[in-house]
Order: C-alpha cells, then sequence, then structure tokens
C-alpha cells in the first residue's frame, strides 16, 4: 500500500485496487526500476503463475474425470478413498493460489512450488482412480 500525506502525517493508502494502477508510488519507493520494467516484471510473473493455474486446473479436472468413470464402472467410496484425499490436497492448494490475489507476484517461487505440487497430487489421484478402473 503506497503512502500518502494526510495533513503532516504519512498514512497508508487503504483503498483496495491494484498496485500497478500507481506503480511510482506503489511499488518504486523500494524498486528502483523504470515503470516499464516494473510492468514487464509484473506481467511476466503473472502470465507464468496463471499458466501454471491453468495446467493444475486441467490435472485436477483429468482427476476428477477418472473418478467419475471409475464409480461409473462400479468403483466403491472406500476403493476411490485414496483419490478422493489427492484431490483434497491438489483443490486446497489450487484454491490457495487462486485465492492469493497477486496471481503470484508475491512469492513467484513459492506459487509455483505450490501449483506443481497441486498438479501432482491431481495426477497421482488420477492414476489411482485409472487403476481401481481396470481391476
Amino acid at each position: 500500500m503506497p503512502y500518502i500525506r494526510d495533513g503532516a502525517s504519512k498514512v497508508s493508502d487503504h483503498w483496495v485496487r491494484s498496485p500497478l494502477l500507481n506503480i511510482n508510488r506503489a511499488c518504486q519507493t523500494c524498486h528502483r526500476v523504470s515503470e516499464t520494467e516494473m510492468l514487464a516484471r509484473v506481467e511476466g510473473i503473472q502470465e507464468r503463475n496463471h499458466g501454471l493455474l491453468q495446467r493444475a486446473g486441467a490435472a485436477l479436472m483429468d482427476q476428477l474425470d477418472a473418478m467419475a468413470a471409475a464409480t461409473a464402472a462400479g468403483a466403491t467410496e472406500a476403493e476411490l478413498a485414496a483419490a478422493r484425499e489427492l484431490q483434497r490436497k491438489a483443490q486446497w492448494r489450487l484454491d490457495f493460489i487462486a485465492a492469493e490475489n497477486s496471481m503470484g507476484f508475491h512469492a513467484p517461487q513459492e506459487a509455483a512450488r505450490v501449483l506443481a505440487e497441486a498438479a501432482d497430487y491431481a495426477r497421482q489421484g488420477q492414476v489411482s482412480a485409472m487403476r481401481v478402473t481396470t481391476r
């Protein structure tokens, strides 16, 4: 949150909006690069995060499809318990990053790590559900 002057006081601006609407005050007080470079950095990080988010989401949908196919083939709740646990782990991580609201900018490496875990858990769950179907 950028600072604003209120008389002689310096206070945080609590109007919630994208810092990209005022890069000078929101970012450049700490990051000493041009607005153009700052915007390019942010867009690059957010594009990578969005791509990872979409890939993790696709993996989760593939898992849910595999679980639905297993259910249609007669799989029991007990047989799908492992797949459901993996789905919960994947969904929680995906939701965490989606709800975080910076599109990965605040901690890009951590966001990428969490999304990689989401995709990994979803693929493990997909394989688990497919194994039940092929029995």
